[in-house]
């Protein structure tokens, strides 16, 4: 669970532009008080589901779409007919960016506004009525299938939306997305009983099942995301498109309860602040998910990410020393205590990564909550959880999570315990005379360590708003003696450097798999490079131009983590005697922003002979 700055594509790293072609790729486009969500699936094809209110069309939906270099598109799907949803379609359409296919519930009911007059005027020629399961396939493994429109349900039967007090919503087409054992929920505004709306989610839910993201109905809304309807698709994640101080009061505290409790504490994010309740984490915009059908990846603007299994999978239960409080925040003093408090847990088992799922986490008190979602924790990723999302109100970070109001606090003397079952995986429990307070955190040194206050330290690097400390990021306090595992990509020199002859590494990447990776021997360590706030000791030198192109020095880290690779030393005798360099980089994609530096291998010094 990384949380190191993203950075742009820098001169150094000279990737393949289809190295994740058999990924589907999801943004959640942060069109204020609106809705917008684009799939591109692994084969390229584009499907978009809404495109926000008139005017977000143009200024959002088109810039996103350009900078991905989309210049058609195969489908449109507007899920119902108000402005917030469809307005934006018209302006895509005029800007260039054509429809093969506008699937949508036909011109039943359908409103005379200006909104809708100008989709159905631009995509006239291109539009189809969906019924329910029609199935879209979007190419790579990648289809969606139409669960209802309109009421109608896909396998027969209906529900009577007549009497709905907001019809137009109640008649939204929803779709389920499947790739591999990955699956998503996307229903528009539709309806669930509330205020006076048809209960159109329960009879859904039963149809879709389990699925791993949700994105919420109607924007958080008090008609939306009914109990029932929660617990026959059980998401472990779910994103919330809503506008910054909307005048609804979206999201709604008391459905966000319903998703986020203390028997089902799962990442709730939202692309922007809404209007301030609680249980959520404000992304700060767009929201990109990325998946391969075993386990997917989101990501905010900022970088922070995680990534979790799809729940059909089989995930590695953690045992004892497996998952480790990290890091822990209990009195800030940027912000109150209630709202600056967070704790990171840390996985720390170095064969392989291990599963949050079902981990309980417990104070001194008899508060406590139960993760749900599958989060993937390598050695030495990191797993943030907070009081609240909002940076504003938590001392400036972004949270993976929130923990559910009043289910967790930390007192100036208390304890945070990680339980899965009867098995306890760790136990810290401090008091005043421990480092970390005043608006510092307590660092944890060692990983692999006790939780003794001797293995703490206080934060010192200032973050957010002003208090010191590390939160979602590796530890300034660090000392974990990896063997070769966790954070830690390191080198083994099998043939040195001699003026002539071949020379060889081994390059090693524990709990790496399928990540970029990209090495280079260089002349010097200093001052280096630095990308995106991420330092990399090495320089762009004759050593980089000489290998950096060469077969097997970047790509994809193996199933067997490690990389072979091998260069001629020039056969000059002036050579002899020079010090160089080995080093390596891994990384993660988090297009569209760019990559995100995973782990710099320490340099390995060498003296050509």
């Amino acid at each position: 669970m990384k949380h190191f700055p993203q950075i742009a594509l820098a001169a150094f790293l000279f990737l393949s532009s289809n190295i994740f072609a058999q990924e589907l790729e999801v943004y959640f486009i942060d069109v204020g008080q609106g809705d917008s969500t684009l799939l591109i699936s692994p084969t390229g094809q584009t499907f978009l589901f809404d495109a926000g209110e008139n005017g977000m069309g143009s200024s959002i939906v088109v810039p996103q779409l350009t900078a991905l270099g989309i210049s058609h598109l195969d489908y449109v799907s507007p899920s119902h007919y108000h402005s917030d949803h469809l307005g934006g379609l018209d302006e895509v359409w005029n800007a260039g960016i054509r429809a093969t296919a506008a699937l949508d519930r036909g011109n039943g009911g359908a409103p005379t506004t200006q909104s809708y007059n100008d989709y159905k005027n631009r995509y006239s020629s291109v539009r189809q009525t969906i019924s329910p399961g029609h199935v879209v396939n979007l190419g790579g493994g990648v289809t969606l299938t139409c669960l209802v429109a309109e009421g109608q349900l896909m396998g027969g039967g209906s529900v009577n939306i007549s009497g709905s007090s907001q019809w137009e919503n109640s008649a939204s087409i929803a779709w389920l997305v499947e790739y591999g054992d990955f699956d998503m929920f996307l229903g528009g505004d539709l309806t669930g009983g509330g205020n006076g709306t048809a209960d159109v989610e329960s009879s859904v839910g039963s149809i879709c099942g389990d699925v791993d993201v949700y994105q919420v109905n109607h924007h958080c809304s008090r008609t939306s995301s009914n109990s029932t309807f929660i617990s026959r698709i059980t998401p472990e994640f779910a994103v919330i498109p809503c506008g910054h101080a909307n005048p609804y009061g979206y999201p709604k505290q008391d459905v966000l309860d319903r998703m986020n409790k203390s028997t089902w504490t799962i990442p709730v994010w939202s692309v922007t602040d809404g209007v301030g309740t609680e249980g959520y984490v404000d992304a700060g915009g767009t929201i990109v998910l990325n998946t391969d059908g075993n386990t997917y990846t989101a990501t905010m603007l900022d970088g922070t990410s995680f990534t979790a299994w799809c729940d059909e999978q089989a995930p590695t239960v953690p045992a004892a020393g497996d998952l480790v409080v990290a890091e822990f925040m209990r009195d800030p003093t940027k912000v109150s205590d209630t709202d600056g408090e967070w704790l990171e847990l840390a996985g720390a088992r170095e064969s392989e990564a291990v599963s949050t799922d079902l981990v309980i986490v417990s104070d001194l008190g008899s508060n406590s909550f139960t993760i749900r979602a599958p989060f993937m924790l390598e050695a030495g990723d990191e797993l943030l959880l907070a009081s609240d999302g909002l940076p504003s109100r938590n001392g400036g970070t972004r949270p993976h999570m929130v923990w559910p109001s009043g289910r967790f606090s930390m007192s100036t003397t208390d304890t945070a315990r990680l339980r899965r079952g009867s098995t306890t995986l760790d136990e810290v429990s401090w008091t005043t005379s421990w480092p970390g307070a005043y608006g510092k955190s307590a660092e944890r040194e060692d990983l692999l360590g006790d939780s003794s206050s001797t293995n703490f330290s206080d934060g010192i690097r200032t973050y957010g708003l002003g208090d010191k400390g590390t939160p979602g990021a590796t530890n300034d306090a660090d000392t974990t003696p990896w063997s070769g595992g966790g954070n830690s990509s390191y080198i083994t020199v099998t043939v040195p450097p001699s003026v002539g002859n071949p020379m060889s590494m081994i390059w090693y990447a524990p709990g790496e798999v399928g990540r970029l990776y990209q090495g280079w021997i260089t002349l010097n360590t200093s001052p280096g490079i630095t990308v995106g706030g991420t330092h990399i000791p090495a320089n762009l030198d004759a050593g980089w131009d000489a290998t950096h192109n060469q077969s097997g020095w970047s790509g994809l880290v193996p199933s067997n983590e490690f990389m072979m690779v091998s260069t001629t030393v020039p056969n000059n005798p002036s050579f002899r005697g020079m010090t160089i360099y080995g080093i390596f980089a891994t990384y993660q994609d988090v297009i569209p922003s760019g990559y995100q530096v995973r782990t710099v291998a320490t340099p390995v010094q060498m003296v050509i002979q």
